[in-house]
């Protein structure tokens, strides 16, 4: 959290802990727990814009996969997905959803 607090308030390390009182650190902490910043923070922003655009373009080519901002998110710890029923792709089915994806076509045209 420390070099969170710094690289936010744009001074080192050691400039810090220079002026910095533990008790003003701990609130510093607790204002981080109610109210985040930083990196984490601004890829759940991207992640709600990406997963935005995302199911309204699901919703326009009729695709029932919706996403959230969490399946935008690169570096977010999450556990193991549970197991799904879905068949794989064929090439075929794969290259007609490129061509979907690349050209605005509907799949299979």
């Amino acid at each position: 959290m420390l070099f969170r607090l710094a690289l936010a308030m744009g001074r080192t390390i050691a400039e810090l802990r220079a002026v910095l009182s533990y008790a003003e650190f701990q609130e510093w902490c607790g204002y981080y727990a109610i109210e985040p910043w930083g990196e984490t923070r601004a890829d759940l922003r991207a992640g709600i814009v990406a997963s935005t655009v995302h199911n309204v373009y699901a919703g326009w080519v009729g695709s029932d996969h919706r996403a959230t901002p969490a399946d935008y998110m690169p570096y977010l710890e999450r556990s193991e997905p549970p197991p799904t029923d879905e068949r794989a792709l064929t090439d075929d089915e794969l290259a007609d959803w490129a061509d979907a994806t690349l050209f605005g076509m509907a799949p299979g045209i």
